[in-house]
């Protein structure tokens, strides 16, 4: 288990954290005190496809829930890029009762054959072609470093960070 508390934002990685093909990358996140360290919420998830991590050529996409009931998919290539603009509302994303509540999700990201998901609480919230993420300002390969990312002001544990192969 690890307790993330940020200041700025922050993508956790190792190189010795890779996957390739077809994989499954999935963790818990519990926001003890929903919105503790900041006035509106913020998200956090998992990372997968990192290729040249701590570059400027870094390329990664991640997956977030807010305690809110919203979740983000974005990519960082060349320039950042969004999947699913600012976020959207799914009822698979638990919300806190209100904030300084315990909020947690179980987040998940997928490389199936030519589809790229991500799973909140057991459900498929986004899915996307191979093609919308990789490529040309986007990510260099669906395969690479896997990890955590938390947004600025941001208090959470993460346990179970595990990959798994069909």
């Amino acid at each position: 288990t690890f307790h993330v508390m940020t200041g700025p934002a922050i993508t956790y990685w190792s190189p010795a954290n890779t996957a390739s093909g077809d994989y499954t990358v999935k963790a818990t996140f519990t926001e003890p005190k929903y919105m503790n360290l900041n006035d509106h919420p913020h998200p956090y998830g998992i990372v997968i496809a990192g290729n040249d991590m701590g570059t400027a050529k870094r390329s990664y996409l991640y997956c977030e829930a807010y305690g809110n009931g919203t979740f983000i998919v974005r990519g960082f290539g060349p320039s950042p890029f969004q999947m699913n603009g600012r976020g959207e509302a799914n009822s698979a994303v638990h919300k806190a009762a209100g904030p300084g509540q315990p909020v947690t999700q179980e987040i998940a990201m997928s490389v199936k054959g030519n589809k790229v998901e991500c799973a909140i609480n057991g459900t498929v919230v986004a899915s996307y072609d191979k093609s919308q993420v990789v490529g040309p300002g986007k990510l260099a390969s669906t395969d690479g470093v896997y990890g955590i990312r938390f947004a600025h002001n941001t208090e959470g544990t993460v346990s179970g960070l595990t990959v798994t192969k069909p």
